[in-house]
């Protein structure tokens, strides 16, 4: 392992021998990094399972101001502080189980900008952790929690209030930023996803850190094209803000799916009057049903619907101007 980039960017870090512990690729390091890239300098920063401390290490040749390494083995922290003594930088080191260490980073007013959270796998501990950060109030304001979990696991559960900000694959590894965040969901049938369902949706990652994408699945219903493929058209439409965006699909009611995920608004379309009077009262159900505050934005392009776009499939017309361009050469072959 080295430092790849700051002011001690090659030198070289030792590993732990334990074979439980599981450095962090470069590979993966460097991606992370670049996710973080705004938010590294000046930042005070905890490694919180160091294992070599090569996360934090890589934090403070990168202009952090100061961190602290965590971990529960003698032989692991002994490992950290060998590669400490390799950069002159701030930092202090705890031997201690992350909960305990939490806490009495807690009683001592610490708040830290980054949260490196990076245990073994598939064990719950890294759910533990995000959950004992956020209780504990540790993070900054605008601070994040960067978690690396197996990518074939589920993403990580968070807090109240908390949301996964950002998530990206990186070979068999997952690279999730959690903070807190504002939300709100856009929700339709679908059937298909037209470009006025898009705009909507733009609109919305405008006024929200993240936005739900909900596919609403009513099974006294036949739609013209299945699930898997309206969730396909879906993804493939909203590529410009893929780490924004969680697309999603219900069998219930929207006031349903915003309780079980945590969301306050929901953001609609008007094309019409009568669109409006319609949204109207669907708004103050789910206000007085479920606590759900509606958003209402007018149409771009009130022509667009999709109904329009189910009907030009029927008679063959073009799709110019109603759907993404990849979905469109899509349909129209059918």
């Amino acid at each position: 392992m080295r430092i790849i980039a700051g002011k001690f960017k090659g030198r070289t870090l030792l590993s732990p021998k334990n074979r439980d512990v599981r450095p962090t690729t470069d590979r993966v390091k460097e991606s992370l990094f670049n996710l973080l890239s705004d938010r590294i300098d000046g930042a005070r920063v905890l490694d919180l399972f160091s294992g070599s401390g090569a996360l934090g290490i890589e934090a403070l040749s990168r202009g952090a101001e100061y961190a602290v390494f965590c971990d529960n083995s003698r032989d692991s922290l002994a490992v950290t502080e060998a590669n400490l003594k390799k950069i002159d930088a701030r930092y202090s080191v705890e031997r201690g189980d992350f909960d305990r260490v939490v806490a009495g980073l807690k009683s001592r007013g610490k708040s830290f900008d980054v949260v490196f959270i990076d245990p073994p796998y598939k064990k719950g501990i890294a759910e533990a952790a995000v959950k004992a950060v956020a209780e504990a109030g540790i993070l900054s304001l605008g601070g994040v929690i960067a978690v690396e979990r197996a990518r074939d696991d589920s993403p990580t559960p968070v807090p109240s209030g908390y949301r996964i900000i950002d998530s990206r694959p990186y070979g068999s590894s997952e690279i999730e930023l959690i903070g807190k965040a504002t939300a709100a969901a856009v929700t339709g049938s679908f059937d298909p996803f037209t470009l006025g369902h898009k705009y909507l949706v733009e609109k919305a990652a405008e006024l929200f850190d993240v936005v739900y994408v909900v596919m609403l699945v009513n099974p006294d219903k036949k739609p013209s094209i299945s699930v898997e493929k309206r969730l396909k058209y879906i993804k493939m439409s909203l590529r410009s803000l893929p780490y924004k965006v969680r697309v999603d699909f219900f069998g219930g009611l929207t006031i349903d799916y915003m309780r079980e995920n945590n969301i306050e608004y929901i953001v609609r379309g008007v094309r019409s009057p009568e669109d409006f009077e319609y949204e109207s009262g669907m708004a103050k159900f789910n206000f007085e049903n479920g606590g759900v505050k509606t958003l209402f934005v007018p149409a771009r392009d009130p022509e667009i619907s999709s109904g329009e776009v189910r009907e030009r499939i029927a008679e063959h017309n073009t799709l110019y101007g109603f759907l993404d361009e990849e979905v469109r050469g899509i349909l129209e072959d059918r």
